[in-house]
């Protein structure tokens, strides 16, 4: 018999059960991993690399942009970048983990996304950093698309649905740590140190992903590596009405999140008339908000479904956007207000995504890995081309920003009728587990 430790990698017996750590069959009978606590832990850090990368830079963006003889549009392209590469480098990452297995493609794109970073960091032009963000998003891409995977591949039934929530949640710990340490920086060293901290950061991910990530996919599961094969997967996947609906329900919704994100330093600054520090402190209020959204979730989706949960999360996020187009209209947007009203559209949000990607990824037990692809492919990019619409006007009103969160919203809302008008002609792709075993942050659940 196989054993398995807290990080969930499988030790076989010595009969030919593979070892979990390293490039094997990490699913072997009896030795395959499991989505112990460790794991979930582990998974957990590694959904904040995306955060981290994209998001450090942001207190500094009034003056690398000033430094950069660039205005706040110019400047965000940079990060319009750094999504775009993120999603096309899920579309190969998907497929490439598929065949070769979760492991390895992990490690290989952390090291394109320390060297990629330090690639950032020298930059001397704002056209050379808009080219380096583009690698640094193909290094990060496996980061979001193998994460899912991995739960795929050993989540059964409620206990996927309940892990994704717990990742969502977490996922609001990036943004805090990069607000945090891309503030400090600035104050004490200028924003040249902050792409410095991406490197330090990648650095880190990279050894955990070597030391701590089990291989979750078995030999016998692997598809050969073939462009039409790949091809095909994808092709598969576009003709599921089904699929294509909630993927997009996650992409409209992460694309307003990423408005907000893109938007809120100068509003918060220039608009509302805080310090780095004041937007510190509303951004870590949204990162909290995001935090508890997804674990609140995790019991509130195993008790209710998440279907239903879905629809009344997109009900709160867009009756809080629509609150905040007005009173940002009529002129009448104070401090107290935006957080309150970010706080809860935000929370909302993270509901949204974490009960999208479990109805998303339900369908697609033929090709986990493809499946999260595609579905991060279509988030990222249309995170990429809304990432702008906030600075559209300047940076002396809000109004852009919570016009781009309601429109995004919105559009989620109709995807996600549309997910389920067509759901319901397809059966499901995997039977629910009654009995799933406990995970962290589900203790409410039934």
């Amino acid at each position: 018999m196989g054993t398995t430790d807290r990080l969930g990698r499988g030790h076989g017996d010595g009969n030919g059960d593979g070892d979990g750590d390293g490039d094997g069959d990490g699913s072997a009978s009896g030795g395959g991993p499991r989505l112990t606590p460790g794991l979930l832990v582990v998974l957990c850090v590694l959904m904040t690399l995306n955060p981290i990368v994209a998001n450090m830079y942001l207190p500094a963006l009034g003056i690398m942009a000033d430094d950069l003889g660039t205005n706040i549009v110019g400047i965000q392209l940079a990060l319009t970048a750094f999504f775009l590469g993120v999603a096309v480098g899920q579309l190969v990452v998907g497929a490439l983990s598929d065949s070769l297995g979760r492991r390895r493609v992990l490690v290989l794109s952390f090291v394109v996304l320390t060297a990629a970073s330090a690639f950032v960091a020298a930059a001397p032009t704002l056209e050379v950093m808009i080219v380096g963000r583009a690698l640094q998003g193909l290094g990060a891409a496996a980061s979001v698309v193998i994460v899912r995977a991995i739960v795929s591949d050993v989540g059964v039934g409620a206990q996927v649905s309940r892990a994704y929530s717990i990742l969502i949640g977490t996922l609001a710990v990036g943004p805090l740590l990069a607000s945090l340490s891309g503030t400090v920086l600035l104050q004490v060293s200028g924003w040249h140190a902050i792409l410095v901290g991406t490197v330090v950061a990648s650095v880190g991910y990279l050894v955990l992903a070597v030391v701590a990530i089990p291989e979750s996919l078995a030999a016998a599961r692997r598809a050969p590596f073939r462009l039409g094969s790949m091809v095909g997967a994808y092709g598969r996947l576009f003709r599921d009405p089904a699929y294509v609906g909630f993927a997009l329900t996650m992409a409209f919704v992460f694309a307003g999140l990423t408005v907000y994100v893109n938007a809120t330093s100068f509003v918060a600054q220039d608009v509302l008339g805080l310090s780095p520090w004041g937007f510190w402190l509303i951004f870590t209020a949204y990162g909290l908000s995001v935090f508890a959204g997804g674990w609140a979730n995790a019991p509130l989706s195993a008790r209710y479904g998440p279907r239903r949960m879905l629809t009344v999360d997109l009900g709160v996020a867009i009756v809080t956007a629509a609150a905040l187009v007005v009173i940002t209209a009529t002129e009448s947007l104070t401090v107290p207000v935006y957080a309150v009203l970010i706080v809860v559209s935000c929370a909302a949000v993270a509901g949204v995504m974490a009960n999208a990607t479990t109805l998303t990824l339900g369908r697609v037990s033929f090709s986990a890995g493809s499946g999260a692809a595609l579905m991060g492919c279509v988030q990222f990019a249309l995170g990429a081309l809304a990432a702008p619409i906030g600075g559209l006007a300047g940076p002396d009103t809000a109004l852009p920003m919570t016009l781009g969160m309601l429109g995004c919203f919105t559009l989620s809302l109709a995807a996600s009728m549309f997910g389920r008008f067509h759901e319901g002609r397809a059966p499901r792709a995997f039977p629910a587990d009654e009995n799933p075993p406990a995970l962290p942050g589900a203790g409410a659940a039934p």
